[in-house]
């Protein structure tokens, strides 16, 4: 019982001693009852690579990826004339806005003022590190953001996220074509076996290349209730008989869309494993309500909490190696007969990191919506409203003294 290791492997717990040194317990040999009083217990060993060891906190929370909105407004003319723009905030119609500014200050005020006239109590300007800032406040679930909707003319709007987070490519899969990458096959195959009448999922035209995102069992064989064949070309690339399409063939074709790991191009590259761009986004701040600064991207702030503030929210290839041979979450498992992170999670009280969770990495997509594991299995995309799981993980070089 609690049989300290140090060779640590995966789902192996990591543990404070009394000397809040670093201990490993090693999997299923621990128990509450005789764990020493003084020790405390951390986390579990999720990935080993040579003498590193990935740790993924006990505790992982939801979080929207970030909290506000915020634009970088450029273009003003601050000459002392009148000047007009047009602004449509959130769907709004379009009005104008007239300005005479000779500062930024000075044009903050006006457009401040403006959102004031037309009632956007949602909205804030203010300055900040040189920039104009112009911020949707009340960025929520409920609410959709899109360049369709909030439009300026005679003013330029950027995101201000595209300033923060660089734009990471999509993964490179098994079958050598980027696209959306299958990170846990079994979810994946129980997902997709049923009938699916999504046409990213069912096609509603005949394919001639690989999809970008999985094909469902019924589409692939053809025989879904929502669509006609389309998907001969996919058959005859892995069906011996590709009228009489077999189950198998269907699993071979799910698993060649994982993606290729560790990769030298796409977002599995060595430019996109490390913590560059994490350390980018856990410090940028907005201006609240009150005028007091807070973190723009929560989930990263709450992430760099854990492990004495050496925590981090992953890119995708952590991750992915984390999350691809989990088995908690599928039908029928229970964390007590799961894959050994799980397990190690159950037995010290922790949050689980299953298969039919949804997980933020720092990865961004676009301008409003970043890379996340999703509850269908493969590697999908939400918006930076969207909450979801945020897991804090450590590297730990070993010997560990």
């Amino acid at each position: 019982m609690n049989v300290v290791t140090d060779n640590p492997g995966v789902g192996d717990i990591l543990c404070y001693d009394e000397n809040r040194k670093y201990k490993f317990i090693q999997l299923d040999t621990f128990r509450a009852g005789t764990f020493p009083a003084a020790w405390e217990t951390l986390g579990v060993v999720v990935l080993r690579k040579g003498n590193t060891v990935t740790v993924c906190s006990k505790h992982n929370e939801s979080k929207k990826f970030m909290e506000v909105f915020p634009y970088i407004v450029t273009g003003q003319v601050l000459d002392g004339a009148e000047h007009t723009a047009t602004l449509k905030l959130h769907g709004s119609e379009m009005f104008e806005f007239k300005y005479t500014a000779n500062s930024d200050a000075e044009f903050v005020e006006a457009l401040q003022g403006f959102l004031t006239e037309h009632s956007f109590t949602d909205w804030s300007a203010y300055n900040m590190d040189g920039n104009v800032i112009l911020q949707y406040d009340n960025y929520t679930s409920s609410e959709y953001l899109s360049a369709s909707i909030t439009q300026a003319t005679g003013i330029t709007l950027k995101a201000e996220c595209e300033m923060d987070m660089p734009l990471v490519p999509t993964a490179k899969r098994k079958c050598g074509i980027s696209g959306y990458p299958v990170w846990n096959i079994g979810k994946a195959k129980e997902y997709f076996m049923e009938d699916n009448q999504n046409t990213s999922f069912n096609p509603d035209s005949d394919l001639d290349t690989m999809p970008v995102f999985p094909i469902c069992w019924h589409a692939f064989a053809g025989t879904s209730q929502y669509q006609s064949d389309h998907c001969l070309w996919l058959r005859q690339k892995y069906c011996k008989d590709p009228l009489h399409p077999k189950i198998e063939e269907w699993e071979s074709y799910i698993a060649d869309l994982a993606p290729v790991s560790p990769a030298m191009t796409g977002g599995f590259a060595p430019e996109w494993r490390g913590r560059e761009t994490f350390d980018r986004i856990k410090n940028v701040t907005y201006t609240a309500a009150d005028g007091s600064q807070k973190p723009l991207y929560p989930g990263a702030v709450y992430c760099s909490e854990y492990f004495d503030g050496e925590g981090y929210m992953s890119t995708g290839y952590d991750y992915y190696e984390m999350l691809k041979s989990i088995t908690y979450g599928l039908a029928g498992v229970t964390r007590d007969k799961s894959d050994p992170i799980n397990r190690s999670l159950a037995a010290i009280g922790g949050s689980s990191v299953g298969a039919n969770g949804m997980y933020w990495t720092c990865d961004r997509f676009n301008y409003s919506g970043a890379f996340n594991f999703n509850n269908m299995g493969y590697i999908g995309v939400s918006v930076f409203y969207s909450a979801r799981t945020c897991v804090p993980l450590a590297r730990i070089d070993l010997p560990v003294d």
